[in-house]
């Protein structure tokens, strides 16, 4: 009997991919970690609410990162008395402090958290962005800065350590040692929208190639085996292919044996790296 190839182009492939990759984990008695991020929120608006639903009906925890200066009053009760959802500090006002300075800074792109303004002035506008989260969110919010852009320089980190902070969220695998000992650095990964597009779902075999090519890394020693895998989504952007690949996303992880969702008070409240 022939054996019948598999079509690249079938999405049933790049799920069994990750199936593979979870199934080599779990002979290696270890479970895959993995956590969700959302960012940009600032108001109650039919996005937020299918969002903390979807959490909700499928009992994955997420953190929901919110700009504290742009947060209108409909947002806290919103997210109120969701027993999944938590709340970071989405930096404080969303503002690029690094345009108009091409030629200047070291690092391109998009900057809040940056050294283009001094460092206590940086500080100084979290610390405020951070009584606006508490007084907002009460015992859902946890001082955890979510870097607008995902770029946050790492000087900054031992004052937000100073000022209580539990640790940062960025973009990429984090370094192999802790920059500060019981400060948490727990990025994301994998970006759902591909912004090139215009925020379109980016597909599923791009998708789960990221989200695979992370975790067999992770398992191979090539990156920190204990940083869970993040996933990032921006509410107010995801097309309906986006929304239904998280869906089923959060449902595969949570039904695997050698796979779970952490929430976001697991990671940072853990008194180190996870």
């Amino acid at each position: 009997m022939t054996a019948v190839a598999k079509n690249v182009d079938d999405g049933a492939s790049f799920w069994d991919g990750l199936a593979e990759e979870l199934a080599a984990w779990q002979a290696d008695g270890a479970v895959a970690s993995f956590w969700w991020r959302d960012d940009d929120a600032v108001a109650a608006t039919a996005a937020l609410e299918r969002l903390v639903a979807l959490s909700g009906a499928s009992q994955v925890p997420i953190a929901v990162a919110a700009i504290p200066k742009l947060i209108e009053p409909s947002l806290p009760p919103a997210v109120a008395r969701r027993s999944t959802v938590w709340l970071l500090q989405h930096g404080f006002a969303h503002i690029d402090h690094a345009k108009g300075l091409a030629g200047k800074t070291v690092v391109k792109g998009a900057w809040e958290l940056g050294l283009h303004r001094p460092m206590h002035v940086v500080l100084g506008e979290l610390e405020a962005g951070r009584e606006i989260m508490r007084a907002a969110f009460g015992a859902q919010f946890l001082p955890v800065v979510a870097a607008p852009w995902n770029h946050i320089d790492p000087a900054l980190m031992p004052g937000l350590r100073e000022r209580g902070y539990l640790g940062v969220s960025s973009y990429g695998e984090r370094p192999l040692f802790p920059p500060l000992p019981g400060f948490v650095e727990a990025n994301i990964h994998f970006d759902v929208s591909n912004w090139k597009q215009g925020a379109r779902f980016r597909g599923e075999g791009a998708a789960l190639e990221m989200i695979v090519g992370h975790l067999r890394r992770r398992r191979s020693g090539a990156a920190e085996r204990a940083e869970p895998t993040g996933i990032v989504t921006h509410h107010a952007a995801l097309d309906e292919a986006s929304w239904a690949f998280m869906a089923e996303l959060l449902a595969f992880v949570a039904r695997h044996p050698a796979a779970a969702w952490l929430s976001p008070q697991e990671i940072f409240t853990s008194g180190d790296r996870p």
